[in-house]
């Protein structure tokens, strides 16, 4: 009796050490079947990932060869291309040319920036930062190929535009009265910043500017957008000085506006004449040419002294240039201060000023004050243009 319950313990364990046996397989073959799921699901995952991968390459691809085809118009072009700005070059100017130059010379072009007058000391502080020499001064356009930057009008092109052949046009202005017989680039976007422009042109070719070029481009849309502060800035300015800056590595922004700044308020051994064409651009509407002088002052007292100071001057540099009409802004923007005193050279100026900014500005004898800071190309060119041709036509 007791050998048989011995047996039949031994029995019992014996069938649950299989059962253990059985669920420990079971277990097993649960935990080895997950597994490879697992496996399985990371290996089409990094398969379709590689997949998607390869299809934006494509696409990335494709997309640049559809941007670099509207090149092919200029197979067989011979001569080199002058990248050029307007009269009276400003930072973007300069920065532009320099960039839209480098730009071409990457795609095989014989491309040369140059400029048509000194530069200010705002664009000669930032072309040191950069490495860069000063492009060429180019005299005469005439039978030239060129590319146009920062500029649509003839009458702040270089002489002899009209006998140019223009191959280009990259812009951040209204159009102007700028044409010609063959095809062309056109290429005019309502950005901060021409060189904003072709930081999208770069990207959309799939290039990347050498860190010399990126500097000055990070110096051109900041000063035409006065350190991403004034009311021409877009999300695409900021994302281009983003963009730029880890090729540029510049430390501080801000601080290398600060001394763009400094030296743009810089007028030592200027003219009063001189300071007034240190930023100053020709216009034409309701056929009346008239004519924008920008001048940039550190506070309100300074700014009341070169109204004055450009009140005076006016007059003949108005006659000396052949204009109808002449004015001249003198802006304020830094820290917590926004202004812009802006002034008429004849009374025949100060009467279409008036009605195009009077009612939005205080009258102080000389200028007409407008808070916050005013922009010329955005809110001045226009407003005097509009007043202009509603003129009845002589």
């Amino acid at each position: 009796m007791h050998i048989m319950k011995s047996a039949e313990v031994i029995a019992v364990i014996t069938i649950k050490q299989e059962l253990d046996i059985k669920q420990k397989r079971k277990w097993l073959l649960c935990a080895c079947a997950l597994i490879l799921l697992i496996i399985a699901a990371a290996v089409g995952f990094f398969i379709g990932r590689n997949t998607v991968y390869q299809k934006m390459q494509k696409v990335k691809e494709y997309n640049i060869l559809l941007n670099k085809s509207e090149m092919e118009h200029l197979d067989g072009l011979e001569g080199t291309i002058y990248v050029s700005g307007h009269k009276s070059p400003d930072s973007d100017t300069v920065g532009s040319s320099i960039a839209c130059a480098w730009f071409l010379q990457q795609l095989g072009y014989d491309a040369k920036p140059v400029v048509l007058g000194p530069l200010n000391h705002e664009s000669e502080y930032i072309l040191e930062q950069a490495g860069l020499e000063t492009p060429e001064l180019l005299l005469d356009a005439s039978g030239l190929n060129m590319v146009l930057v920062d500029l649509s009008e003839y009458t702040q092109a270089a002489d002899g535009m009209k006998d140019a052949r223009i191959i280009s046009i990259i812009d951040h202005h209204p159009d102007g009265a700028v044409i010609t017989g063959n095809q062309l680039i056109y290429d005019a976007r309502p950005l901060g910043s021409t060189a904003t422009i072709l930081s999208i042109r770069f990207r959309n070719y799939g290039m990347t500017p050498d860190q010399n070029t990126a500097t000055a481009m990070i110096g051109s849309i900041l000063s035409d957008t006065k350190n991403l502060q004034s009311e021409n800035t877009t999300f695409a300015d900021q994302e281009a000085v983003k963009a730029l800056n880890e090729i540029a590595g510049i430390e501080d922004i801000d601080a290398f506006y600060q001394e763009m700044y400094k030296a743009l308020l810089s007028y030592d051994g200027m003219s009063d004449e001189e300071i007034f064409f240190s930023d100053y651009k020709k216009y034409e509407s309701g056929r009346k040419k008239y004519s924008i002088g920008c001048v940039n002052a550190y506070d309100e007292e300074t700014a009341k002294d070169l109204a004055e100071r450009m009140k005076k001057v006016m007059p003949e540099a108005m006659k000396k240039k052949g204009m109808d009409m002449a004015f001249a802004a003198i802006s304020i923007l830094h820290d917590d201060l926004s202004v812009t005193y802006t002034l008429a050279a004849d009374a025949a100026s100060d009467e279409v000023l008036k009605l195009a900014i009077g009612d939005k500005a205080e009258f102080d004898g000389t200028s007409y004050i407008i808070k916050p800071y005013m922009s010329r190309k955005s809110v001045l060119v226009p407003a005097i243009t509009d007043i202009l041709e509603s003129y009845p036509k002589e």
